[in-house]
């Protein structure tokens, strides 16, 4: 029994050696024909774009593209310098008023609310003062007018 099972070969072995798959009848008669016929097709079908959307549409990629470096280039730089700038300006002033603040006594106050000198507040016109707001200036150029 042992000896029976080495010498018997295993199923897939016992099938002929032709190919079990065919091709129909009469396929490569008729292929050339067929490949012609696809050819001929697919070469009269035109793009469904037009002319003007094949020139326009990488132009506006790029006119895109060049707008969106301009923006990162100098978006990030003209906000570091008007903050630079602006703190180098200010920094100061706040440094003086708490100085000055600081060096009030009770005397002083006193002499400076019974005095029957004007305030310099006193005499701003609400109009000057709304037309100066709305101007626009920055801080910069409002601590320059002040200076000068």
């Amino acid at each position: 029994m042992y000896k029976e099972e080495e010498n018997s070969k295993p199923e897939f072995m016992k099938r002929p050696g032709t190919n079990p798959f065919r091709t129909p009848d009469g396929y490569f008669d008729s292929i050339e024909d067929r490949i012609i016929r696809e050819i001929q097709l697919t070469e009269k079908k035109k793009p469904n774009s037009s002319v003007i959307f094949r020139i326009l549409k990488p132009a506006f990629g790029i006119a895109a593209s060049l707008t969106l470096v301009y923006f990162l280039a100098t978006y990030p730089f003209t906000n570091k310098v008007n903050t630079k700038v602006s703190s180098a300006y200010s920094a100061p002033i706040k440094a003086d008023s708490s100085l000055n603040f600081l060096l009030i006594d009770e005397s002083t106050l006193v002499n400076a609310i019974f005095s029957d000198e004007k305030s310099p507040v006193a005499d701003i016109n609400p109009d000057e003062m709304l037309a100066y707001l709305s101007s626009g200036l920055n801080e910069v150029e409002i601590y320059s007018e002040i200076q000068n």
